[in-house]
């Protein structure tokens, strides 16, 4: 504070040169005594002639410290500058001036005040100082600074605000806006300030804005709305106003005030959540799936459209369902396991996941559901509610019974056939054989499977096995072809085998192949045997046909008499049917020589014990018993015509026996009449001595004996007698 001369003791007489006091100076010092404020009196030099007794409070000092008192020491380092320029401003401008700052009383605190100085002048108008008082501001400047700093901070909360704050009056124009409106609004401060509400305000939402703007006027009712504003370029922004009536303290409405806050991204993820939430639901309902929520308090809750579909249902207008609604249409034989399931989850959260059938409501039709439910926690509290997606499995549950009633069939067919059933890799590796394949072979299923089929045929017949498997690969179709395998005892077994790829169902990947086999064994042999007769027969047939033929030529050459001759060409042929018969029972084997010999002499009294025969019972190659044969029967017809058996007492001994390697035979005739020696040789010695001879690869020699006519034969032990 300025300060001005002040004396604890008035000064009786005015010092020379010094300026007259306040006149009155009694009863000035009276009434500045009591004045609550501090006041004092300066001299042109500054010093003080004169302070009050406030003044002496302030500083805390006596009367002539405080005269003496530097003012300046007192102000405030932030004020003191300011002040002290004021002040010498003041003084020179001999104007009343005011100077206002922080002062430090004496006590040490810091007080406002503000201090009022005018020039002081004598009688003759002369400036002799100055006299101020100094007015303690503090509350009011406190008060002040404090209204300053709450506006201040009120304006940054404004302008600072991630809020918009927009003011307008009644008609919607714009009286203020902040930083952040009017970067939500796209539009500057300017430009917003000559524009309104509407103005911005997108066109489809102006009319709705409007309503609600005009009620807030007129029933002082605030609102809050989303709305659009159209930015200067043209983009769009969502806004969440809320907005109330600014009222003078009269209650006119003078203005209306708009916190405004940017949504659009928040509008921008609740589109695309829709979106995504609508393409999920249709996402869902495209797969069968029908969603439903329970609220496990009153075991009801939102189900989506298509469950009520499911279970043939009304549809519910607020989409709720309730447990007892879905287990009434479970089917009685699935009710239980299905409560069991899902109260389960209901008790303890379980999930669960079964399979269960339905009865429509609507048509009765029994259908399959799949349903999987879990329970979820939600919110702070974490309040248990049930979720649960259900499908429509009829169609699969079907197949799947279709397949396996297929596959049993399947499986019986390939367990109970008796054609042999095999599956393999590409690798030729067994992967599954049938019962009957097992017995073929002799083998336990765990001693084929795995194992490679080349393991139970010779190599030649992997061979042809790979090869038949390429043909496949390269051509397709199936093939057929006879292959030889071994059984466990080493038997080998002919199998006709039918085989084709199989094939992954998916993609088409050849897999492996599968084969249908029949033992064709025996059937081999019968046709190797049968090829093997008809040969023969053939073979037999044409030498039968040699020998009738030379039979005859032989039989009838140079014959006179046609009727003997035709005689002995049928007992020729006879004889030859006779050892053919023999040969054909006993299947065109080796036969018992004692056999041919008492089958060619039978017809000539061979029963009437007439013949003798004596010798072991030497088995004879078919074509050696054919000669041997009709060699017999050409002696037994000799012996009847013209030798022993012409009388009654003629007889025959047939005696042969081996000796070592060599055959020897005996025919000899006893009890006929004379024999002579013939003059020529028919056809029955040419054949006995030439075609038997031949036959055997030895000798026959006919003896014309006159006691009777002997054949003698040796020769090698016949090939089949060995």
């Amino acid at each position: 504070m300025a300060s001005s001369e002040y004396s604890e003791e008035p000064a009786a007489d005015p010092l020379p040169g010094d300026e007259p006091r306040p006149s009155g100076e009694d009863e000035f010092r009276l009434i500045a005594d009591s004045a609550p404020v501090p006041i004092w009196v300066t001299r042109l030099d500054r010093t003080r002639s004169f302070v009050n007794r406030a003044y002496l409070d302030f500083l805390g000092v006596d009367y002539p410290a405080a005269l003496v008192f530097d003012w300046r020491t007192i102000i405030h380092p932030d004020d003191r500058d300011r002040i002290v320029a004021e002040s010498i401003a003041g003084e020179a401008g001999l104007q009343t001036f005011t100077l206002e700052g922080r002062y430090r009383r004496g006590d040490g605190s810091w007080r406002w005040l503000r201090s009022v100085s005018q020039p002081r002048r004598d009688a003759r108008g002369r400036h002799i100082g100055f006299i101020g008082v100094a007015h303690d501001v503090t509350e009011a400047k406190e008060a002040e600074l404090a209204l300053r700093e709450r506006e201040a901070q009120l304006s940054a909360f404004v302008n600072q605000a991630t809020a918009g704050f927009a003011q307008t009056d009644l008609s919607g124009r714009f009286t203020l806006v902040n930083d952040r409106f009017c970067a939500i609004s796209g539009w500057t401060r300017a430009e917003l300030l000559n524009r309104t509400m509407q103005s911005i305000t997108h066109p489809d939402d102006l009319g709705r804005n409007q309503k609600l703007f005009d009620r807030a006027i007129r029933e002082r009712v605030p609102f809050v709305l989303e709305k659009r504003y159209v930015r200067s370029d043209g983009e769009i922004v969502w806004v969440n106003n809320s907005v109330a009536v600014l009222r003078r303290e009269t209650g006119e409405p003078y203005g209306v005030l708009a916190v405004t806050i940017d949504v659009t991204d928040r509008r921008a993820n609740e589109m695309a959540l829709r979106k995504s939430e609508e393409s999920i639901r249709l996402a869902v309902e495209c797969a069968g799936m029908a969603t439903w929520e329970l609220d496990l308090a009153s075991m009801s809750g939102v189900w989506s459209a298509n469950r009520f579909d499911l279970l043939g249902l009304e549809r519910h207008p607020a989409g709720e369902g309730s447990v007892d609604d879905w287990l009434a249409r479970v089917h009685p034989d699935d009710r239980e396991a299905v409560r069991a399931a899902a109260f389960g989850c209901f008790d303890d959260s379980s999930p669960f996941t079964i399979e269960y059938r339905i009865h429509r409501a609507d048509t009765g039709e029994e259908r399959w559901l799949q349903s999987h439910g879990s329970c979820i926690e939600q919110g702070e509290e974490r309040a248990r509610r049930f979720v649960g997606v259900s499908f429509d499995v009829t169609t699969r549950k079907r197949a799947e019974q279709e397949l396996r009633a297929s596959e049993a069939r399947f499986r019986t067919i390939f367990e109970q056939a008796n054609d042999y059933l095999i599956t393999c890799d590409l690798d030729h590796r067994i992967t599954s054989v049938n019962p009957a394949l097992l017995a073929a072979l002799g083998y336990a299923e765990d001693q084929l499977v795995g194992r490679s089929i080349g393991d139970f045929m010779d190599a030649d017949q992997f061979a042809q096995s790979r090869e038949m498997l390429r043909r496949k690969l390269i051509e397709g179709g199936t093939t057929r072809h006879t292959i030889r395998v071994r059984s466990s005892d080493g038997r080998e077994l002919v199998w006709e085998v039918n085989s084709q790829l199989t094939s992954d169902e998916e993609d088409g990947t050849v897999t492996g192949l599968h084969a249908i086999a029949r033992d064709v064994t025996e059937a081999k042999r019968f046709e190797a045997h049968q090829r093997l007769l008809i040969d023969e027969l053939n073979h037999r047939v044409k030498n039968t046909l040699a020998i009738v033929q030379g039979i005859a030529q032989q039989t009838f050459r140079n014959e006179e008499d046609m009727a003997a001759a035709r005689a002995a060409f049928e007992g020729r042929l006879a004889a030859l049917s006779e050892a053919h018969n023999l040969l054909t029972r006993e299947h065109w084997s080796p036969v018992s020589m004692a056999r041919i010999i008492s089958d060619a002499v039978a017809p000539h009294g061979g029963g009437e014990g007439r013949f003798l025969l004596d010798g072991p019972d030497l088995a004879l190659a078919p074509k050696t018993a054919i000669s041997l044969a009709l060699a017999v029967h050409e002696l037994a017809t000799n012996a009847v015509k013209h030798g022993a058996l012409s009388v009654a007492e003629g007889a025959v001994t047939i005696r042969w026996s081996r000796d070592a390697d060599r055959l020897l035979l005996e025919w000899t005739e006893r009890g006929g009449p004379p024999v002579r020696h013939p003059e020529r040789r028919g056809f029955g010695t040419r054949m006995i001595e030439r075609g038997l001879a031949a036959e055997l690869s030895g000798s026959v020699t006919i003896h014309f004996d006159p006691e009777g006519l002997r054949c003698t034969v040796e020769a090698p032990i016949p090939s089949a007698a060995a």
